[in-house]
Parts: structure tokens; sequence; C-alpha cells
């Protein structure tokens, strides 16, 4: 029964966070099945790696905005963070100290994306006014998160952040830590406050977003690991992409040639991080994986693993206990034997 009441509560989440309802003001209602990066703490965050979460530094930073608090993700479980690493402008007394506002909280346990967002690359990007960018949060003006996108216009820069701008759409509370996207589709900005109203002279909503160009060290610092999907489902080939959110350059060649790379039933057959020396910081390159459709993982280094078509674990259900005081009519098996006995007894009786 608890198993069961649980996975009711799992959809029931599910299906909340997934409703096609407004949440950014004015934006684009989405799917979170569609966007399982993401997760939801009355901020928005993007997860990294499997298990890094790259959200605004204000969020958790305080009593009112405390850490830690359980971390929802798009198939309805949730997580409790271990431990939350503020950029170095962060002050020492646990709040935000109106520097670089981004932090990064490690979850406990890896969590499972057949899609994940990737990070410009920090070393080279060069945005600029005018340029078209997105935004994808759970705003909640009415205490309810629903996941939405607004696509603004960057309308002015600073050393540290950019602002971007439009007449209809823009972010509300739950927003904070929303990944800033530019028309690559690639992150180069994470959403930290906006104006709440419209600006008369230019007629546009107005909203912040720290330039990731300013902490892009303290980034690969934190992570340090290979950045890709963490489950995937399939049968036959597949090629996906991967990012390297290390602080130096890697290879992925030295695992494969040394047998290290997979287990299971899923083989690297090629791919861009096969055949290129190293990547660098931020650099992207591809895997081309083969499966026969069992499990298998593909270990990209140790404790960051893809699980390729996972077999779930099915707990066997337990038959009903029978005799005692079981209640609701059941009959234990030496109850009916003793009235099996009793009414030989009484037929022999009456002959």
């Amino acid at each position: 029964m608890k198993t069961i009441a649980f996975s009711a509560l799992a959809l029931a989440l599910t299906s909340l966070y997934s409703m096609p309802s407004y949440a950014v003001e004015g934006g684009t209602a989405l799917n979170w099945n569609e966007h399982p990066y993401l997760i939801e703490s009355d901020c928005t965050g993007t997860i990294f790696a499997g298990k890094y979460a790259l959200l605004a530094g204000h969020c958790g930073a305080s009593v009112s905005n405390p850490f830690p608090r359980t971390v929802n993700l798009s198939n309805g479980e949730n997580m409790m963070p271990t431990s939350r690493n503020g950029e170095p402008f962060d002050n020492d007394s646990g709040i935000w100290g109106g520097g670089v506002d981004v932090a990064i909280w490690t979850l406990p346990s890896t969590a499972p994306m057949d899609k994940v967002a990737f990070l410009a690359d920090l070393n080279t990007v060069n945005p600029t006014l005018n340029d078209d960018v997105s935004f994808i949060g759970f705003g909640q003006d009415d205490s309810t998160p629903r996941l939405g996108q607004a696509d603004n216009t960057i309308i002015n820069q600073t050393s540290q952040a950019f602002v971007y701008g439009d007449p209809i759409a823009h972010s509300v509370p739950g927003d904070s830590g929303a990944p800033l996207f530019n028309d690559n589709n690639k992150i180069i900005g994470v959403n930290y406050s906006s104006t709440g109203s419209i600006n008369p002279s230019s007629g546009l909503y107005t909203q912040n977003a720290i330039d990731l160009r300013v902490t892009k060290d303290w980034i690969l610092q934190s992570i340090n690991r290979w950045h890709s999907a963490t489950e995937l489902k399939f049968t036959g080939d597949m090629t996906i992409d991967v990012q390297s959110l290390h602080k130096n350059d890697v290879s992925l060649a030295a695992r494969w040639n040394n047998g290290i790379l997979t287990t299971g039933d899923v083989t690297v057959t090629g791919g861009t991080c096969m055949t290129t020396k190293t990547i660098e910081p931020y650099g992207m390159c591809t895997l081309e994986l083969s499966s026969a459709g069992g499990e298998g993982k593909v270990m990209l280094e140790d404790g960051n693993d893809i699980t390729v078509n996972r077999v779930e674990v099915v707990e066997p259900v337990e038959p009903p206990t029978s005799g005692g005081d079981s209640g609701g009519g059941s009959m234990g098996w030496l109850s009916v034997l003793g009235l099996l006995t009793i009414a030989r007894l009484r037929k022999k009786n009456k002959q």
C-alpha cells in the first residue's frame, strides 16, 4: 500500500509540474518532462554532470531563503542537496554579499536525465547587444510553480551581467536561477532579478542574469567532470553529445583503448570523443553508441556513468497474511482444520 501511495503521489507531482499552464509571465508553457535537467526548489536550477545544480546565489543564502531544502525533479522524485558552493564573491556569513549571484548545489546521487542543456564555450562566446536570448524558469506568482519560457533581447551589459527585456514576457518569483540561453541554445547566464514592472520610456519589462564568463574558472573547479545525459533507452545505434567541464584538457580515448569505458550491453563504436586527442574545457564531442537492448553503462570517469536500458528492479509483492488477528474475515489453516474436525465429530455423533 505504501508503494502504491508513493507512486500515486509521484504521478500527481509529475502531472502538476508538466501541466501546460503559464509560468514565466507572458511566456510559453513547457512540459517539464522535456527538460529533465531543470530542478525546482522555490528557485530554478540546471543540473550539470549528473549532480551539480547551477542556480542563483541568493537561493538558499538567507533565513527566508534557507539551505538545504528539497529539490524537485521532473519524474516526481525529490532529493535533499548535500552542500552549497557559493561563488567566491559570496561572503562568509552565509548571506549573499552582493557579488556574483550564482551558486552550485550538490545532489546526493545522480539525477536521471535523457536530455541535458549545455553551457556555451565560455572561453570564446561573445554575447552582444540586440542578441536574442531566452530563459526557462518555474515562475510562481500564485505559489504554484509552472515551467515556462520567455524570449527576450539583450538591451544592456555590465561587467558582470546581461540586461534583457521584452514588452510582454518577463520573469516572476521562482525564476531566480533560470538558465539564460543564446540563440544557439547554449547557456550563457543565470537569471537573478527583474524589475517586475514595465519601463514607461522603453516599453519593456527587464531582467538581469549573471554573465557566466566571469565565473568560468569557478564553474570548472566546482564540477570538474564530463557533462552528458545520464539515462538512455535505445536499441541499435545512437550518437550523443558530451561536454567537458574539467578544469584541464582531458581525453576519453585512453579509457576506450584500455577497455574500461563501457560495461554490459553497450559499446562505444566511435565519435569525435575518440578521434580528438584532447578536449578543452567547455569543449564538445560525440560518442557513437551501440546496444542490443540490454542494460549497460558508459563509465565516463569514476562515479560518473551513463546508464543504458536500465532494468527496473520490481520488489516482490508479499501474499496477504493468514491466521492470527488479521480481521476482515480471513481464516488461518489451523482454524479451517479445527472447523473440519468439529464437523466430523458432529456427523459421527448423529450416527
